[in-house]
């Protein structure tokens, strides 16, 4: 199989889909490796490492697209749409709930669309975006905390508030919405900096068994709108981390919600990729990253993993491998029979959406 690696062009996007020791156990296999020259410059990898694995390396991302089997990091932007055509196997974060537009054109052009975010195991986990998830609540918290700071221009000035205090001085307070794995890795960042942490979850067993693991700083309780009302007017804060495989992200916040918290409070909204859990919410860029609302410093950066590409490069290509690998030898049809868990990764065949959290979303939406 002819399978083709594109540089990233997403903004601040600074992850790669493959790496070099993956290139070599593919063209090991038999396959042809297609790399556009620098997509791993910055996640460490150079094309001379590519080169050494076995990879032809492309000036144009025409040449990585031109193969069968294409894998990426993020979705195809519209100034990719022109390489999509029928046939082609794209394997990568698609996120299609929240981007309708790019689910027309996957139907239109008859790709076989693969997402990362939905591989599921049968006790409903999310192993590629696992990796990722980790990733990326680490990183809502370093950023929260950030923008709580003062001196971030008058415009997104935070609070001021130190996450951990000081003695005699109260910490932050923070609260998570969602204790999956964006919302465990988050709480247990900012309890790490000394923040007090409370995490609101639906599903009762997961609160019942946090609550069982997890002490110090971290309380989690059951989420409801009672709750939320009761945390919001001290919380410095605040995480969106819900999510609901394939479908977009549950409406937890209103506007009127956020207007319980003080003016200068930080709200990171990790969900933003699957749509956005408020409705002030809509998608930043690390060139622009942060806006307010109602006085809250919203950050919705759809791609937070990619600032940390020598940590979420190997996370998300050591989970990613193994699928990619055996599409590339059997074929998805083949591979969906060898491994039913990769069955739940394909969103898009033969011009119809096939996951059903995905089409149920779409059609709430027209698409």
């Amino acid at each position: 199989m002819r399978i083709g690696v594109p540089r990233e062009i997403k903004n601040h996007e600074h992850r790669v889909a493959m790496m070099p020791t993956g290139v070599g156990l593919l063209v090991g296999d038999g396959h042809t490796l297609t790399v556009q020259a620098g997509a791993g410059e910055d996640s460490g990898f150079s094309d001379r490492d590519y080169e050494q694995a076995g990879a032809c390396i492309a000036s144009s991302a025409k040449a990585c697209w031109d193969c069968d089997l294409v894998v990426k990091v993020k979705e195809p932007l519209p100034e990719e749409y022109t390489f999509l055509r029928p046939n082609l196997i794209l394997f990568t974060f698609l996120h299609l709930a929240a981007a309708p537009e790019l689910a027309r054109i996957l139907m239109d052009k008859h790709v076989c669309a693969l997402a990362y975010e939905t591989v599921q195991l049968d006790d409903g986990s999310l192993p590629v975006l696992a990796a990722m998830s980790q990733v990326a609540g680490r990183m809502a918290a370093q950023l929260a905390v950030r923008f709580l700071q003062k001196e971030n221009g008058t415009r997104f000035a935070g609070k001021g508030r130190l996450a951990g205090g000081v003695s005699g001085v109260d910490p932050a307070q923070a609260m998570v919405l969602g204790a999956g794995n964006v919302g465990q890795n988050a709480a247990l960042a900012l309890a790490g900096l000394g923040a007090n942490v409370v995490m609101l979850e639906a599903v009762q067993s997961r609160v019942d068994a946090l609550q069982a693991s997890l002490g110090g700083h971290i309380s989690v309780i059951h989420f409801s709108a009672e709750n939320l009302h009761r945390f919001l007017p001290d919380c410095d804060i605040l995480i969106g981390a819900a999510l609901v495989p394939g479908k977009h992200a549950p409406g937890l916040l209103r506007r009127v919600d956020l207007r319980l918290m003080q003016a200068g409070g930080v709200f990171v909204d990790v969900s933003i990729d699957q749509g956005g859990i408020s409705e002030t919410s809509h998608p930043t860029t690390y060139d622009d990253p942060v806006y307010v609302e109602e006085g809250i410093i919203h950050c919705c950066l759809p791609n937070l993993p990619g600032a940390v590409p020598l940590t979420s490069t190997t996370a998300l290509t050591h989970a990613s491998f193994p699928y990619i690998r055996l599409i590339a030898n059997h074929g998805v049809d083949a591979a969906v029979r060898l491994n039913p868990t990769l069955s739940h990764g394909v969103n898009i065949r033969d011009g119809n959406v096939v996951h059903q959290g995905v089409a149920e979303s779409l059609s709430t939406q027209g698409a």
